[in-house]
């Protein structure tokens, strides 16, 4: 279900990638009407998925794996041509949980169409392996 929009700028459509991690399920679903491609792909060292709903289930897996957090960016974001870099932290209430690099690929209309995670700094006992997701 596409939705026509005015392209965001590179660092607004990185500031609404932030708060889209933050949203509840229906407000993500608002949101990410009009920020990612129907079939945006995300690719993380745990696994792969595609499409918006896939990335409102992982929000859900992960939340209730991990309890309650805040995602938020940790540097101004940085772009070139398609692509935009936000560099971002997880925390929880009792600090810091997680950091990470995600970049963005932009589709022609300025939309998400890729999502690359990787985890410049994973918490505590943190094993990929036992965290792997089916694509």
């Amino acid at each position: 279900m596409t939705t026509e929009t005015t392209p965001r700028s590179p660092a607004a459509t990185a500031e609404a990638y932030v708060s889209f991690w933050n949203l509840s399920a229906e407000e993500q679903r608002t949101l990410g009407a009009t920020l990612f491609a129907d079939d945006v792909a995300r690719s993380t060292p745990i696994g792969e998925s595609a499409g918006l709903e896939a990335l409102i289930d992982f929000t859900r897996q992960f939340t209730e794996g991990v309890g309650d957090y805040t995602f938020v960016a940790r540097a101004e974001p940085d772009s070139h041509h398609k692509h935009v870099r936000v560099r971002w932290e997880i925390r929880k209430e009792e600090g810091s949980f997680a950091e990470g690099t995600d970049v963005l690929d932009l589709d022609g209309s300025g939309r998400i169409a890729a999502i690359t995670a990787f985890i410049d700094r994973a918490p505590a006992g943190f094993d990929p392996d036992a965290h792997h997701e089916e694509a």
